[in-house]
């Protein structure tokens, strides 16, 4: 099944070749009224390099999250050499660094009260690694890439890799307590891979005992794992009914109003599942849409590299649609009123929550393919530049739109 970088372009090609299903409103572009000056500027604090020249060169996209540990002052992120990376958070200048014997695309995350960080690699393995003594305490093992983001619950690190098997672990020792998988499919699939979202147990009569694990699968199926058993509760496909090429389901499930699931299909669209057993509630027809966020006010945004940005209502109603240039989006993150999206080929760009507004630009001459971060106790959001720099920024006020 090949799947890999080069794919993620021509993929959103085959995707915009499928037969397109409308909504029932009208599907015009909407562009919302703007001035000549900008309502906001990026400010660029510092920027790192993190990856040799040469790397960048051969692997012109970076997929890594920058992780912040305000109790140290320090910024982890890893490399696409293998290295982990730990930097001073006032400047950026490094500190230490780690090798963990593959390339690293993965989010980090440091353990509540305690100098442990659980990162992911390119060659399979999770990683839990002292940040004090700089010694890995365990390994885990698996035969697919770890990118996503480590689902830490309790005394349990849920985690999924490249070949669609969902892993539970014990994290203080990383001894195997289940594993769930789907069967890869056999057509090209999109690059990349729906992360994990947790539902406690308490959050309403539709959760058993011990909480459920959501996520999505190569071959279009979105599942709901009890997160003590590993067992499958129930399954439900976001992918065509023919089937066929780029049928993923990689977005990561988003949980709404207690009783329902939000996600979508590469080839199909942005559905509204019921929590409780699966059951389709509604369909946004978007062909490439990715992971949805809440944007807190009733709406729900999401970026199609095929169709554009979109915020929209449950139910799937069209509030405002910003059309985008080709290129890959990032998954959307939202700080304040503003939704910051990296495009493989432009840059960042920040947009209004009201109205998809452009209201700053920063053009870092390469791109950016990766999900910004957002660092709260720091004031600040970290993105890293397809040519491997690490940039700290904040969003201020302002009539300039560019920064470099």
């Amino acid at each position: 099944m090949p799947r890999a970088p080069a794919l993620a372009l021509a993929a959103l090609a085959a995707l915009a070749a499928l037969p397109a299903c409308g909504p029932a409103e009208p599907t015009s572009v909407i562009h919302p009224g703007s001035s000549d000056a900008a309502r906001a500027v990026l400010e660029v604090e510092f920027m790192k390099p993190i990856t040799i020249t040469e790397m960048a060169i051969l692997r012109p996209d970076e997929r890594a999250v920058v992780t912040s540990d305000p109790e140290r002052g320090w910024l982890y992120v890893g490399s696409r050499d293998g290295s982990l990376l730990v930097l001073d958070a006032e400047d950026g200048h490094l500190i230490w660094e780690h090798a963990l014997g593959g390339a690293i695309a993965s989010e980090p995350v440091l353990l509540p009260g305690e100098p442990v960080l659980l990162i992911g690699t390119d060659n399979g393995s999770l990683t839990a690694l002292d940040v004090e003594t700089r010694a890995p305490r365990w390994t885990y093992e698996t035969q697919g890439t770890i990118r996503g983001r480590p689902l830490l619950v309790g005394d349990v690190v849920y985690f999924a890799n490249s070949r669609d098997q969902v892993f539970a672990l014990d994290v203080r020792s990383g001894s195997w307590r289940w594993q769930y998988e789907q069967p890869l499919p056999t057509d090209f699939t999109i690059f990349g891979r729906a992360g994990l979202a947790f539902v406690d147990e308490h959050a309403g009569e539709a959760v058993p005992e011990g909480g459920v694990v959501l996520t999505g699968f190569s071959n279009g199926r979105v599942v709901a794992i009890g997160a003590g058993s590993g067992e499958a509760l129930w399954i439900t496909s976001v992918a065509p009914p023919e089937g066929g090429a780029f049928v993923d389901a990689d977005s990561t499930p988003l949980v709404v109003g207690g009783d329902e699931v939000v996600v979508s299909g590469q080839a199909t669209g942005v559905y509204g599942l019921s929590l409780a057993d699966g059951a389709e509630r509604w369909h946004r027809p978007v062909r490439g849409a990715g992971t949805v966020i809440d944007a807190g006010d009733g709406s729900l945004i999401f970026a199609s590299s095929l169709e554009g940005i979109f915020s929209i209502e449950r139910g799937g109603r069209l509030r405002w649609r910003q059309q985008q240039d080709p290129g890959v989006l990032s998954e959307p993150v939202l700080v304040g009123s503003v939704v910051l999206i990296g495009h493989s080929e432009q840059g960042l760009g920040a947009y209004d929550r009201i109205s998809g507004e452009l209201l700053a630009r920063l053009d870092v001459g390469s791109g950016i393919s990766g999900k910004p971060a957002l660092d709260p106790v720091f004031g600040r959001m970290y993105a890293i530049t397809n040519r491997g720099f690490l940039l700290a920024f904040r969003i201020g006020e302002g009539a300039s739109a560019s920064a470099s």
